[in-house]
């Protein structure tokens, strides 16, 4: 009885850049100009061309794993989770807003019996908002941009009252993260390859052009798509073994020379990520506060500081960039359970595992609540910055009121 030797890491016939069985070639963007009548699309108001078709590189595996070479369907242990690719395009000029965003229903008295309990304005709310209404010209109930102004989220908390106010309103006084990620000896970042004309692009670039950015696997992609040569990259970060699931641009702190970039991956590591200066700062290192996979990230609307993650265990996560980890302790707070009477009620009752009033805000988490117990898909903000939407892996969608906490 003999044992076979292990598989070669790279075998020749899963990855074809790989000559004789040795390490693939990295592969590079590949940008098409089809013609052909099937990359047209008829419709009514006309017809739609297909102009540039860019392909993005997909990277191998790193060198340290080995690639599944025939994966049991019947398997059951637990594949590491991937998201493909994922997309954020960036605009640096400032938009300008030629009709109202946001429209405003007149909510009686009848209306607001129908609504549930649980998302319903209180009083002071609704005539706070009537009274930013007020100020300004109103055409056909449409409410103009910028009406409507939700609370801070921690509003009263003394606490974060330093958090609240640290950042500078000067865009060239924006906080940057500390370390820089091209000279990191890190091991989480596996290599970082910037455009050899960097600095000239940036100064070339127009700033009503579209920047991309993208995460396809372990890789990160940050794509000029104004210059000609829109298939090169600006900057390729490539991670060691997390893949990186999701990511979001602050849309408040966007300036010719700044931009907040987080991204979420499978490991449960955030990273903040400043692409003019290439500096970057890892948040829930190791899954000090949670190991379980970022399904989801977003910027807390108009803040400068804090995000929302949520994890694959089907908590919701509010981090500071800028506050460094520690143990996490839940501070568990059973308040919005116990109002629940009846067994449905309970399903849904928000568990609060640290409040954003919480006296203890020196450290990451800000806030930490367990919505479900399956994986949680998604989640988006309301309009008027008030709500949270999240929907998760067991069919269900949760409308939250993030700023009470309910």
């Amino acid at each position: 009885m003999f044992v076979l030797p292990p598989p070669p890491r790279y075998p020749a016939a899963a990855y074809p850049g790989a000559a004789g069985g040795g390490p693939p070639i990295e592969t590079n963007n590949i940008l098409t100009h089809p013609t052909s009548p099937e990359h047209q699309l008829v419709v009514g108001e006309g017809t739609y061309i297909l102009r540039d078709d860019l392909h993005l590189a997909t990277p191998p595996p790193h060198p340290s794993e080995a690639p599944i070479h025939n994966p049991n369907p019947l398997a059951t242990t637990i594949s590491p989770p991937t998201a493909g690719t994922k997309l954020s395009l960036l605009v640096l000029a400032p938009r300008q807003l030629s009709q109202p965003q946001l429209y405003r229903v007149d909510t009686t008295n009848s209306t607001r019996s129908q609504v549930p309990p649980s998302i319903q304005e209180s009083p002071h709310e609704g005539q706070s908002q009537a009274s930013d209404t007020a100020s300004h010209t109103k055409t056909n109930g449409v409410a103009p941009p910028g009406t409507f102004h939700a609370p801070v989220f921690g509003e009263g908390n003394p606490h974060l009252s330093v958090l609240n106010g640290k950042d500078s309103k000067d865009p060239l006084k924006r906080r940057k993260p500390k370390s820089n990620i091209i000279k990191s000896n890190s091991s989480f970042v596996s290599r970082v390859i910037p455009h050899e004309a960097l600095s000239r692009r940036l100064q070339e670039h127009d700033p009503s052009g579209l920047y991309a950015f993208a995460n396809i696997n372990r890789a990160l992609q940050w794509l000029d798509l104004s210059s000609p040569s829109k298939e090169e990259h600006m900057t390729k970060i490539l991670f060691t073994k997390a893949h990186a699931l999701c990511h979001d641009i602050n849309p408040i702190t966007k300036c010719a020379n700044h931009v907040d970039f987080i991204m979420g991956f499978s490991t449960g590591d955030i990273i903040w990520y400043e692409p003019m200066s290439q500096k970057y700062a890892r948040i829930n290192k190791n899954g000090a506060i949670n190991p379980s996979p970022i399904s989801d990230i977003r910027w807390l609307p108009n803040n400068e500081s804090l995000f929302l993650a949520a994890h694959v265990d089907g908590t919701l996560v509010v981090y500071d960039k800028e506050k460094e980890d520690a143990p996490f302790v839940a501070e568990e707070r059973a308040a919005s359970s116990e109002k629940a009477s009846s067994e449905s009620e309970r399903k849904v009752a928000l568990q609060i595992k640290k409040s954003v009033q919480s006296k203890s805000q020196k450290t990451n988490p800000v806030a930490c609540w367990k919505v479900s117990n399956s994986k949680i898909n998604a989640f988006a903000f309301s309009p008027d910055s008030r709500h949270l939407a999240v929907v998760s892996e067991d069919g269900s969608l949760r409308i939250i009121d993030f700023l009470k906490e309910q």
